[in-house]
């Protein structure tokens, strides 16, 4: 069984809701570290329908994971709301789910940031040319069943990386920044630690090795992490600011015309805040010292049993585009979300079997997805005799094997 480095908490940027992650590292990864002579590589993966026991103790979604590991990927999973121990409850429409992930890409995406930060320290390149030519990020977004309905709700990570670069100090996306940037330092640090011995700890260290006096010590449990980074005070004003501002909105058509031009203010500060800055969150100081980034993203999709119509309506109403049959030219050209499949190199794997969406259903949207993506990105494996859930005999083999090959090719 893999074993997480790191098992922690985050703060949705959807309601400040307490979220569970972990965060698995690959044996070799070091090698993304090495004066930019490779690109650094991130993957993360959403689970199933939390009521219906979904969650990341998933073991398609850790097979999944093992996968990425083994192919070089730092991997993070996290529960959803009403997942596991994360709080909140799940919801109808996916909405919050979708806040959930972006804050858990916001935080890989700062966490692969540091890691690349500090390595391009270390290259100094001689000039911007050989700067530009150096590797970049890779970003690999999955979902698994109902994971990838909130996948496909997912705005371009360019409008993800927009929003947590206007982070205010405080709230939730700056919390979440401010974790990312600890565990990056906690491993750079083991890194250095570990450079010097001659044996390998193995393939999933830990940031308290590098301390470690014994074989016994080396293999403790994974550094768990929970509370804040932030000053209670600072957490304190933000979380008050949030909730003053929904007492505004909720009692805006009732209020005196004296009073209209404080409402306009707030309801100016929530529109901005959509993508900008925090969803439904103002207070805060700006301070310039967000997530920006210094070398390109490459970004790819994995969509393991994907949920399409007519079972998608059944549990996720429609809203934003999602996985369904429907995704027009046009919404493909704009790169919207729901779209992003087709714009991306994105693999879809599902069986013959499913019990949730018939396989000629299956294969038909799998089809379309195809010949509507841009230079063919899109691609598509059917799994013979394999069903939702990836038990059969030889299925979940299977379907590690067609996700490996894809990442051979994609990589």
């Amino acid at each position: 069984m893999i074993e997480p480095v790191y098992n922690f908490t985050l703060p949705s940027i959807g309601g400040d809701m307490t979220l569970e992650g972990r965060l698995y590292h690959p044996p070799d990864l070091s090698k993304g570290l090495c004066g930019g002579s490779a690109s650094l590589k991130g993957a993360i993966l959403a689970h199933p329908y939390a009521p219906l026991g979904g969650c990341f103790d998933d073991h398609v979604v850790l097979s999944l994971a093992n996968t990425m590991l083994s192919a070089g990927f730092i991997v993070g999973t996290f529960n959803f709301r009403g997942a596991g121990n994360s709080k909140g409850k799940t919801t109808w429409s996916g909405r919050a789910e979708t806040e959930d992930y972006t804050t858990f890409i916001g935080f890989m995406m700062h966490y692969l940031h540091q890691l690349k930060q500090s390595d391009l320290r270390q290259s100094k390149p001689s000039d911007s040319a050989e700067a530009h030519e150096l590797p970049g990020l890779r970003l690999l977004l999955g979902g698994y069943s109902y994971g990838s309905l909130v996948l496909a709700r997912l705005p371009p990570v360019s409008a993800i990386v927009a929003r947590f670069e206007r982070a205010l100090e405080g709230t939730a996306s700056w919390e979440t920044m401010l974790r990312a940037s600890s565990f990056a330092h906690q491993t750079l640090q083991t890194l250095e630690d570990t450079s010097s011995q001659p044996a390998s700890r193995g393939r999933n260290w830990k940031p308290e090795d590098a301390t470690s006096d014994s074989p016994k010590r080396a293999k403790a449990s994974p550094v768990v992490v929970g509370g804040e980074e932030t000053e209670p005070m600072t957490r304190r004003h933000s979380r008050d600011s949030k909730r003053s501002a929904d007492l505004v909105r909720v009692s805006a058509a009732g209020v005196a015309r004296r009073i209209l031009p404080r409402v306009r203010r707030s309801s100016d500060l929530g529109e901005h805040s959509r993508w900008n800055g925090e969803h439904g969150e103002h207070g805060g100081t700006a301070t310039g010292h967000g997530m920006h980034l210094l070398v390109p993203v490459n970004v790819s999709y994995l969509i393991a049993s994907p949920v399409v119509l007519p079972f998608t309506t059944l549990l996720c109403p429609p809203g934003p585009p999602s996985v369904a049959l429907s995704v027009s030219k046009s919404s493909a050209a704009n790169g919207t979300s729901g779209s992003l499949f087709l714009q991306h190199p994105t693999l879809a794997v599902f069986g013959t079997t499913d019990s949730f969406t018939s396989s000629r259903r299956l294969r038909s949207w799998a089809e379309k997805q195809a010949q509507l993506s841009k230079a063919s990105s899109f691609r598509w494996r059917q799994v013979g005799g394999a069903g939702h859930f990836w038990t059969e005999d030889g299925a979940m083999r299977a379907l590690q094997a067609e996700v490996a090959d894809w990442l051979s090719v994609v990589l």
